[in-house]
């Protein structure tokens, strides 16, 4: 096993897992049923948790992918950088969940509040990671590649990295 593959194993959960704990959130609040709150909650917290640890695999993974003769640099270098946005998206998120769960345990009167501050989080992390996503994909994956990001890995395909 490499670097490359525990990315793609680990970069699963923040995307399904936003995705689940957001659905969870709308449901809880919906329905106004605290533990699918609470569940909703975690969940978010959780994927943020590993929202880091995928940013954290991804450069170990880099230089295996970058290593391997058909790797297309420049899809590299876009997912990198989206990737550090949308962690910091869902970290934001992941923080607000904690808030959130620390004000129902305290029942204070701000959960409301709290929870559609949480639940806006969430929905923005969750299109995020869903974009950061499908970018990953295509850099092995060309049946994902659309006009657009053929067009990119053309524009972009003499650019030049300072990794120092």
């Amino acid at each position: 096993m490499n670097w490359a593959y525990f990315h793609l194993v680990i970069n699963h959960f923040p995307i399904i897992g936003v995705i689940i704990g957001t659905l969870l959130l709308v449901a809880g609040m919906v329905f106004n049923n605290q533990g699918v709150k609470i569940s909703g909650l975690g969940t978010v917290a959780f994927s943020a948790i590993m929202s880091i640890l995928a940013y954290v695999t991804g450069n170990p993974a880099e230089e295996v992918v970058r290593a391997m003769p058909d790797a297309a640099g420049s899809l590299i270098s876009r997912h990198e950088g989206l990737a550090s946005i949308g962690m910091y998206l869902i970290i934001t998120a992941g923080l607000m969940a904690g808030v959130s769960l620390y004000s129902i345990w305290k029942k204070e009167k701000s959960v409301r509040f709290l929870l559609i501050i949480t639940l806006v989080l969430a929905l923005i992390s969750s299109g995020a990671m869903v974009y950061i996503g499908r970018t990953g994909g295509q850099i092995r994956h060309s049946e994902f590649r659309d006009a657009a990001t053929k067009q990119y890995m053309i524009d972009h395909k003499n650019d030049v990295e300072d990794d120092d």
